[in-house]
């Protein structure tokens, strides 16, 4: 007598809905990785309720087991302030695993995610992110892939941060000293005249990989199926690594708006960024640098080996970074710029501890 053996079929993870009607579609879908968020979490619904365009937006809350109010937040956002919400479990207390999570649940025509303790500044910051991806929509370049494919996101500095979170947000896309002084400005990419942006409100990018000028900024609006075209293998979604990708497959084209602006309470202390810097190298990148896109430092030389040597020296002498202090505090008129040569320091010397302690040398040809 053969055994009947039970097929035990898979469950689908249907997401909660909170003020959002089964037949709704929305426009855009909005992302946001939580982990007991409760404090920042207000704040950053209430500026997606602000938006011009809030009606046409769901908010993706991908929790990771949060023991706090964060869920309750969520829930009252959607049945009670206007919000479209749907909340889903991720459980695996990776951030990227809940990024790609969301953008499995995400019905949108444009995808973007974003921290739980970050703001959009205006209230019409989607209705003029979607505008070049409107303009140059893939209905006009039905032979290629001549069209606009995201719009970055340009950080802005709230005046209501601390002194360590205004002074790094002084770079436009928040980056520290380090990363600033080695990843390619967003001058680079830009195509079109100063005419074109006084004209339509935004910048046109062309990206490219050789020579490289794709800036370090993840946040960006896509168009969603062309996302979910190129990360259909990756269980995590990179946030950096996606607009190579896109390069690769051959979209080359962005949009950048430094007229709109996305807040970011990044760091309440040095302790803080030290953590999220040794965080970044020890879990994130030296795990499997190989299959990481983006690159922070090119170490395809030993002369680049030797001038990121001299940089970490120039950062532990305090000297340089000091006086580009002082000067940042002239020009933007704001004390806080004084901490830059602390913020460099620490972050220098996180990320060389991390990549030591992480035993990175054995990678550096991946690097």
């Amino acid at each position: 007598m053969v055994k009947k053996t039970k097929i035990r079929r898979k469950r689908l993870v249907v997401p909660k809905l909170y003020g959002l009607s089964k037949n709704h579609k929305p426009l855009i879908s909005i992302v946001i990785p939580t982990f007991n968020e409760e404090e920042d979490l207000v704040a950053c619904l209430r500026s997606i309720m602000k938006q011009t365009i809030a009606a046409n937006i769901e908010v993706i809350i991908v929790d990771d087991d949060s023991t706090d109010a964060t869920r309750s937040i969520a829930m009252y956002a959607g049945l009670f302030g206007g919000l479209h919400i749907k909340i889903v479990r991720n459980g695996t207390h990776d951030a990227e695993v809940g990024k790609r999570i969301g953008l499995d649940h995400a019905e949108g025509k444009y995808f973007q995610y974003c921290d739980a303790d970050m703001e959009f500044r205006d209230a019409h910051y989607f209705e003029a992110a979607i505008k070049p991806l409107e303009d140059w929509s893939r209905d006009y370049f039905i032979n290629g892939k001549t069209f606009i494919v995201g719009t970055i996101a340009a950080m802005g500095c709230n005046p209501k941060h601390n002194a360590l979170t205004r002074c790094i947000s002084q770079d436009v896309f928040q980056r520290d000293p380090i990363f600033e002084f080695f990843t390619p400005s967003i001058k680079e990419s830009i195509i079109t005249k100063l005419r074109y942006f006084k004209e339509n409100g935004y910048h046109v990018c062309w990206l490219t990989i050789e020579p490289n000028n794709i800036p370090a900024q993840s946040l960006i609006l896509y168009r969603t199926d062309i996302l979910k075209q190129i990360s259909k293998e990756e269980h995590q979604l990179m946030d950096n690594d996606i607009p190579i990708k896109m390069v690769k497959h051959g979209y080359h084209m962005f949009a950048f708006n430094p007229n709109i602006r996305i807040y970011h309470k990044l760091l309440q202390n040095l302790s803080e960024l030290w953590n999220k810097r040794m965080r970044g190298v020890m879990k994130t990148y030296m795990p499997n640098p190989s299959k990481r896109e983006f690159k922070w430092f090119n170490l395809s030389t030993i002369w680049n080996k030797m001038f990121l040597g001299l940089y970490v020296i120039n950062a532990n002498l305090l000297f340089f970074q000091t006086c580009n202090a002082i000067a940042d505090t002239i020009h933007k008129r704001d004390l806080a710029c004084m901490y830059r040569p602390l913020i460099d320091l620490v972050s220098t010397d996180a990320l060389v501890w991390g990549f030591l302690k992480s035993k990175g040398w054995r990678s550096l040809k991946h690097l």
